[in-house]
This record gives C-alpha cells, structure tokens and sequence, in this order.
C-alpha cells in the first residue's frame, strides 16, 4: 500500500472517530440540567441546548443560532418577563445591575417563582459560554439559615451567662455581652490585643485538653478561672459543647458562670481543714485541752498514743499521773504548777507507761495557757509528740559510736570527727599517718584539702561540702593524696556521714579514711583491661553493654532519654587492606581519638571490633540533642586523615536510636540502632539515620533487590541504554554514556534503581560490571559493523573490578578481541575505586588503559575529599560534574560556584569537563556562559537503547535544535525530526 493511501485510510478513520465525538457531544449537551448557550465575539448565538429555552420560558423553537441578545431580550417582553414601556436598553442595563449586586460569587436571573444562578465564561477562542442553573432551594435555604442566625444571636446576647464560641483552632469567633463584661472587654477584638490570654497559666493546657475533648463530640463540665483585660481575675463553672454554625463548620461552645464568690469560700475552707491535717500528719501532734483538775478533750491521736480505751472524751488529773511513768512524776508535777501559777507556756520530756500493753514511750509535751477577757484562766491547750524512736536513737548512737571508735583503731581506719555544735575538729593518730600529718597541724579541712592530688581536689571538695550542707547524708569516695611526709601519691578511700546529736539535734559528721593503694592499683589494672579495648582504648563490647544497661535503668526512673549511636567506617577494609594493617591501626587509633574529643564527657564510646564503633549518650532533652551530638561526630570525622603525606578519605555512616521511642530494654535500641546504620549504608554511606519503624521492611526490600539482580544476570536480562553527550558549544554530539537497565519479566524496562542495594554486594556489582561491558562491545561491534560514527562510548566501572589485578588486561582483551579501537571505548570511575582493596592495582590499570588510548573520566566529581589528590595521581581525562550541583546551580548560588570552580579548574588542568542531569534550557544557557565543554540530560535526550542509537546519530530521528555555530542565550535540545 502506498504511503498516500496509507495516509488517506488514517484521515478517514479520524474523520468518523470526530463524527461519533461529535454526536455524544450533542446527546450530553441536549441532556444537561443547566441550560447553555454560547455567544461568539459579536453577541450572536452559534450553540445552545433546550434546557436554555425552557428557563428562559420562551416558546419552543423560537431560539436559534444566530440571534443576539437583543433578539433575546425582545422574545422575554413579548412572553411577558419584563416590565411593559421599558426599552430594549433599558432591560439590558437593569440585567446588568441584577447580574452585579447579586450576593452569590455568579449573577442571578427569576423567572416566576424560580432563581437561576447565571454564570459567563470567556473561551480562549473568544467565545463566551453563559450557563443557567436552577438555584431556588439554595436560596430559600439561606434565607431561612439567616433568620435562624438573627435568633440565635439575639438569644445569646440575652443570657445572664457569658457564651463563647470558638473555631476548631480555638480561636475565639462570637462572644455575648455578659461574656465581654465577664473579660472586662469592650468587643471581641480587643480581646486580640498582643500578649493578652484570658487565662492564667496554670489552667492554659487544661483548657486546650478541654476543647480537643469537645472538638473531639464530648460535652465538658468544669471550673476553671478567667482573666480580665485589665487584669481581674474570676472563677467560672463552664459547660462547653460541640456545635455547628450555619455554614456546616465545626465549633466549641463554651457557657460559663462566674463563682467566684462560691470559691473562694470553699477554697479557704478546704485550705483551713487540709492545713491542719497535714500539721497533725507532719508532726504527729497529738492535741488535747484541759480545764482544771482534768483533761477535758482529747484527739483520737492522743487516745491512741496514750493506749487508752477507744471512744475516751476525758480524764482526770489523778488517772493521768497514774499513766505517767513513776520516775518522771515529780517533773511531771512541776510542769503543771508552772502552768497554773506562773506561766502561760511550758514544756518537758517525760515517760508515760501505756496502760493497755505496758510499754514506756517517751512524749514531748508543750502546754499554753488560755485566759478570758478579765485575765483568768479558763483553759490549757497543749499537744504530745511521742520521741521515743529518737530517744532510742540517740542512746543508740552514743552506744554505737565508742564502739566504732574502738573497731576503727582495731582496722586501721583513721578517724575524721567534726562536732558542729563545738566547732571542734578530731583527727585521730591513724589518720594523721596516712596524711603525713605530725601532731603540730591543726586538724581541718584546709590542712586535708592540700594533701589531695590536685585533680581529685574538686571531687572532694563536692563530696565534703554536701554533706556539710545537707545535701548527701553520707558518701563513700576513693581520692588520690600526696601524703604531706614525703609526698609519696597514695590511694585513700573515705566514707563519710552525718548524724544528729542528742542535745538540740545539731549536726555532726564523721569520717574514715583507709589506705587502699595496692589493691587499688591492682584491681584498676585488671578492671581496664577487662573492659576496654587495647587498641583504641576505648569501652570494648562488656563495658559498653554495662553503661547501657545502667543508663536506661537510670533514665526509666528520672525520665530522661537515652541515645544510642552505631557507627561504621566506610571503606575500612579496603584501606586496611590496600595500605596495611599499621596504617589501618593508625587510622583506627585517630578515629576514635576524635570520636572522644567530639561527645559529652558523661557519655561512653566503645569499640566492638574492626571498624566498628558505638556510643551511648544518657540524660538526653530529646532525640534534637542526639541528632546535634551525631551530625557534630559526623563533621568532624568528615575532615580528610592524613599520613605519610597521603590523604585518607574515610567517612563514617551512623545508625541512631532513642530510648524510650525506640525500644525500652539495650536489646531492642540495639536492633534498632543496627537497623538504622543499615540504612545510612544503604542510602549512600557517610551520613546519619534515625531509626524508623519502616527500616525492617526496608532491609527485607534491599534484600530482595539483590535476589532480582542476581535473578537478572542469571536469566540474561541486564542491558546497557545510552545516553548522548553533547558538545555546548557546538550542539554536536560527542558521545555516549552506557547506563545500566534491566528487562522485567513481563518486557518493560527496569530502572537501576530497582537494583540499587545489589551495587552494596561486591560479588553482584562486579558480574553486573562485567555484563554490562560485553554488551556495551558487542553494541560497539554492531554500530562499526554498520558504519555508525558514534564516536565513543563511556562505561562505569565499579570498585568491585578494581579488586581483580588484571582488570585491565581483561578488559583490552576484549576490545582487541572484539577488533574495537581502543578511541570508541571510555571508562568512568567514582573515587570510591581510589579507597578500594589494592590501590596500586587501581594506578597500574588505569595507567595501563590510558597507555593504550582508552580515555579515563572521573564521576560524580565534587562529592568527595580527595578529588584533587586524584586528579594528580592518576591519568584523568574528563571530570563530571554530579548532577546534584547541577540541579541546584538556579537557585543555589552556591552551587553555581561550584561549577565554575571545576570548570576552571578543568581549563587549567587540560581537562574536559562534562555536566550530568541538565533538564532545562536556563541551565544548558547558563553552563554555555561558564565554557563549560560537555553535557548531558534529559533535556537533550533521556538514554536510549541500542537499537535507536544508529537513528540518532545519523539525525534522522533526532537532531540538535540549534545552529552549529555556538549562540549566547539560544535553546539546546535534541528534538523529533519525523520525515
């Protein structure tokens, strides 16, 4: 079939599909509810439905394309729509005035008893589109919602009570008068005034809880208080209730009663009654009156202190002194003499002996005399306080402390005694030898203080000064001494404590000092080399686990949170493995001093083994303090390790976790925190992740990327697509980039990306490596074969081929083999090639390859430390300009600088350089003006696959949209060419 008639077959299949388009047009238009006419430029009518005819209520058939409003205005007088005498003008004007003052967002048009909403709408074509839609019960709804509004409002401006309706963002849209004078307002904006709340602090939560309650369909009940503008405050009882405004939107309204008056009252009430109770409870007073010659009330306290019978009101003065203990009659006597005669105050210490059980408790008794108004004595109210625990106490303590005394010179313990209501200071001669005291030094801390190793000095300064100030009741502490005699360092060990006299309770401290330093020295020794790491000298795996363990005990109980941090030094193995083990043990050695010098001084840095390292970091704020500590680990590790003249560029991914969110025992932060570092790997190594729930499903997916890629490579289904490359200046096409895709199952074509997690698998990277590089030949072989000028072909090469010595070797093998010119084939590497196992096979290959012409292009230049090193150590070519500089360079001043850094720093060099991922036309400009030689992108041409290639080349299906000749400021683009 000619290609003529082929053309005429598709022009009348397109002919009768716009047929049949056409006709369901008209069906729907004619269907329509809204009536719809369409006006052309000079007001005439080219298109109109029969609903337009039957709103407007003209006779049928008397609308036809053609006519004009005019014409339309004449049909409405003659069916009798408009007032009798009125001109055609005139009703055109007075439709116009309706259209506008309408209070609907469109015109409005009545037609008996009917309201039509008129829209008119411009077409690009310079139509105009007028629709008619019957709105009668809209409008009858709001007029009703509007009287329904006027008799809500009048009902709430009425109610003695304050009303107040809040929006769901609890602002504040409708209060009533009584609610104005309630908040000493004059209106409801001036309750907007800056810095005023109507509520004090202490209620401001309770009253957001409230209203999410309500907003949430609950009615609240509660009291709480208000502030004035002019600041009175008042209590309210409030009932707040959902509620919804005329519009359908969702409210909180709140009606509240001022009762003030009402609480204050029963608040002094309750504060009345509560004092008392927790005096009672404080002090275990147990008050009584008397009158005389009798105990005339008595506390049920009292009763039971007393071991009297249940339910006893009274006692006389003689059944009381037969409770009194026999040797403490006398006293007790006395004190009450003093009472009646002399004065109105008095207190004593006596024993009673408790009828019911016979025991003999202590009381402290303080008795006040009570006059009338002419002076006589009418009463004494008095109250008990059973001492009897800190008399036993102090006889106890008397007891306790000769034997101490002798125990302590039995076990060589010196003796530091401070008697505060003395002031005096007791060193005992124990004490003195182990200070290297004579007995002409005054005893005192000052003397003590001196003898203590200057850097354990504010540790005891802090631990002496507590229990002084009462703030630790005792202490146990190991401090380093240079003893005064011969200044020899020695370890002591004291434990301090603070007790109570028996006269008037004033404080006293005791301590005792031991010399522990042989087994100090010896358990030291031990207990480091148990628990660290001899390497690097931090905590190893048991320590780390320990401080773990102890700081989320600690901060289940305070409340705080706890970090945890897992680190992993990128590329580690290759580094050890291509420089030696010295060098990787200075690395690991610098590493972790930096890692130190980094962290708080009360957080724990381990080392679990080769490149792996942990922190823990307790009595955390918040998960924003463990992101600020590991981006601040993650800087400064960032900045390059030197040796031997040679930069090492060893970055180091972090995986975090938080207790309580992450996990509540050390097992569960630690899975997490793994999972975490797994992920920072995964995402592209050298940066910091948070656990997140997902992060388990995230490590079954990379899994399952690598099964698809090995599943790929076994079923033969990995392809190389190629990208173009561009010359700017020239818009000529200089080449291509092969990129990696894979074939799906069901034929469509998979994006690298599917696969990313299989580049992390050295063995799968390097058979993706190799199959990519015989199909990009045999590619080549095919396009020589057909004379296709394609120039070159780039191919990335991973780290995992470098790791095999004779890359190189494989690799011209197959291009002579292949019988391909060694100026068709590239080679691009990533620096991460620079960090892999054998360095010196990385230098002698890409020697060898530059030797025998294949042209060497350093990627994704810019992201890495060690770049420029590079750039003089080995034979580089071209350098590529990572598309994330690119992206940015608009709008990112900084990377534009960037950019022209590396371009000029190409220019000096000799270097070619090549920008990845340019998408817009501003961009390839921009790049033009900074002489930048190369690009590539989805602006020129996104990759294609093999076979398309020939087509490109040759322009037949694409070529450049500009002019050989290089223009400031044109466009740049690869574009259909269709013949």
């Amino acid at each position: 079939m000619s290609e003529q008639a082929v053309r005429l077959s598709e022009l009348e299949e397109r002919n009768a599909w716009l047929e049949e388009q056409l006709a369901l047009h008209r069906d729907a238009l004619e269907h329509m509810h809204q009536g719809l006419c369409m006006f052309d430029a000079e007001g005439r009518i080219t298109l109109l439905n029969r609903r337009y005819s039957e709103i407007l209520q003209v006779p049928a058939g008397s609308l036809r394309p053609g006519m004009t409003s005019t014409d339309l205005i004449e049909l409405g007088i003659e069916a009798g729509h408009y007032p009798a005498g009125k001109t055609v003008e005139e009703i055109r004007t007075d439709i116009r005035k309706q259209l506008r003052s309408s209070n609907y967002p469109f015109g409005t048009m009545s037609r008996g008893d009917k309201t039509y909403a008129i829209k008119i709408r411009d077409t690009d074509q310079g139509l105009s589109v007028t629709t008619c839609e019957d709105i009668t019960a809209l409008v009858e709804v709001q007029s009703a919602l509007r009287d329904s509004e006027a008799r809500l409002k009048a009902i709430f401006d009425a109610m003695p009570d304050c009303v107040k309706i809040f929006d769901e963002s609890a602002r504040l849209i409708h209060i009533n008068p009584r609610g104005l004078e309630l908040l000493q307002a004059p209106d409801l904006p001036s309750l907007s005034t800056p810095g005023y709340i109507p509520v004090p602090p202490e209620y401001l939560d309770s009253c957001l809880d409230v209203h999410r309650r309500v907003m949430a369909g609950e009615s609240v009940v509660w009291t709480y208080e208000v502030i004035g503008l002019l600041g009175r405050r008042r209590h309210v009882e409030a009932h707040a209730v959902p509620f919804r405004m005329p519009d359908g939107s969702r409210v909180h309204m709140c009606i509240s009663r001022d009762v003030n008056e009402r609480q204050q009252t029963l608040d002094a009430l309750v504060h009345s009654e509560e004092r008392l109770r927790l005096v009672q409870e404080a002090t275990g007073l147990a008050d009584f009156e008397t009158k005389p010659g009798m105990i005339s009330r008595m506390s049920e306290y009292f009763v039971k202190q007393a071991g009297l019978p249940a339910g006893t009101k009274s006692l006389s003065a003689a059944e009381w002194m037969e409770i009194v203990h026999p040797a403490d009659r006398e006293l007790f006597g006395q004190m009450i003499k003093e009472t009646v005669y002399r004065v109105d105050t008095v207190q004593c210490e006596y024993r009673i002996v408790r009828p019911d059980n016979g025991e003999v408790r202590w009381i402290y008794s303080r008795t006040k005399r009570h006059r009338d108004t002419s002076g006589k004595t009418v009463s004494s109210i008095g109250a008990h306080l059973d001492i009897t625990e800190r008399k036993l106490a102090e006889e106890a303590l008397r007891e306790s402390e000769e034997r101490f005394r002798l125990a302590a010179e039995a076990a060589g313990l010196g003796v530091w005694d401070y008697d505060a209501s003395l002031h005096k200071r007791e060193w005992s001669e124990r004490l003195r030898e182990i200070f290297g005291l004579g007995e002409g030094v005054q005893p005192g801390f000052a003397a003590a203080e001196k003898c203590v190793h200057p850097g354990d000095q504010a540790k005891f300064r802090e631990q002496v000064e507590a229990l002084r100030s009462g703030q630790a009741s005792r202490f146990e502490e190991s401090f380093r001494i240079r003893r005064a005699s011969d200044r020899a360092e020695r370890w002591i060990t004291i434990n301090g404590w603070r007790t109570s006299k028996a006269d008037q309770g004033l404080r006293r401290i005791i301590m005792t000092v031991r010399d522990v330093t042989e087994e100090k020295t010896a358990e030291e020794r031990v207990r480091w080399s148990a628990s660290h790491d001899a390497l690097t000298r931090l905590a190893n795996r048991s320590l780390f686990q320990e401080k773990l363990d102890t700081a989320i005990q600690r901060a289940a109980v305070s409340g705080r949170a706890v970090g945890l941090l897992l680190l992993d030094m990128d590329h580690f193995k290759q580094i050890n493995d291509s420089l030696g083990h010295d060098v990787g043990d200075m690395l690991l050695k610098m590493f972790a001093k930096r890692l130190r010098g980094v962290v708080r001084h009360c957080d724990t840095v381990a080392r679990f083994g080769g490149d792996e390292f942990a922190v823990v970091m307790p009595e955390l704020d918040g998960e924003h303090a463990l992101l600020h500590i590991a981006r601040a680990i993650q800087q400064r590790l960032r900045e390059p390790f030197i040796h031997t003249g040679r930069i090492i560029d060893c970055r180091v991914s972090i995986g975090a976790s938080f207790f309580p969110e992450h996990g509540a025992t050390p097992d569960a932060l630690l899975k997490n925190a793994d999972l975490a570092l797994y992920a920072a790997k995964a995402a592209g190594r050298g940066i910091v992740k948070v656990f997140e729930p997902q992060m388990g499903e995230d490590v079954k997916r990379r899994n399952s990327m690598v099964d698809l890629a090995r599943n790929a490579l076994s079923s033969d289904r990995v392809i190389p697509y190629y990208q173009p490359k561009l010359d700017l200046a020239t818009g000529a096409l200089v080449g291509f980039e092969a990129l990696l895709r894979w074939r799906m199952p069901n034929g469509r074509i998979g994006h690298p990306a599917a696969l990313e997690a299989a580049f992390e698998d050295a063995e799968v990277a390097a058979q993706i490596s190799d199959r990519m590089i015989d199909r990009v030949i045999k590619d080549i072989r095919s396009w020589l074969d057909r004379g296709v000028d394609f120039r070159h072909v780039a191919v990335n090469a991973s780290a995992a081929e470098f790791r095999r010595d004779n890359f190189a070797e494989r690799l011209l093998e197959q291009l002579q083999r292949a019988d391909i010119p060694t100026r068709c084939f590239q080679l691009e590497v990533t620096e991460t090639v620079f960090l892999g196992r054998g360095a010196e096979y990385v230098h002698r290959a890409l020697a060898l390859l530059s030797l025998r012409g294949i042209k060497i292009a350093l990627d994704d230049f810019g992201t890495g430390y060690a770049s420029l090193r590079h750039l003089k150590q080995f034979p580089v070519d071209t350098i590529k300009i990572d598309q994330s500089f690119v992206r940015d360079m608009m709008e990112d001043p900084g990377d534009e600088a960037i950019i022209r850094a590396v371009i000029n720093l190409g220019r000096s060099l000799g270097i070619k350089v090549v920008a990845e991922g340019i998408e817009s036309q501003g961009q390839a400009r921009r790049l033009i003006e900074l002489a930048c030689d190369f690009g590539q992108g989805f602006l020129f041409s996104r990759a294609v696959p093999a076979g398309r290639v020939p087509t490109m080349v040759s322009g037949c299906f694409l070529r450049p949209a500009v002019p050989a000749a290089p223009v400031r400021g044109r466009d740049l683009r690869l574009v259909a060419n269709r013949d």
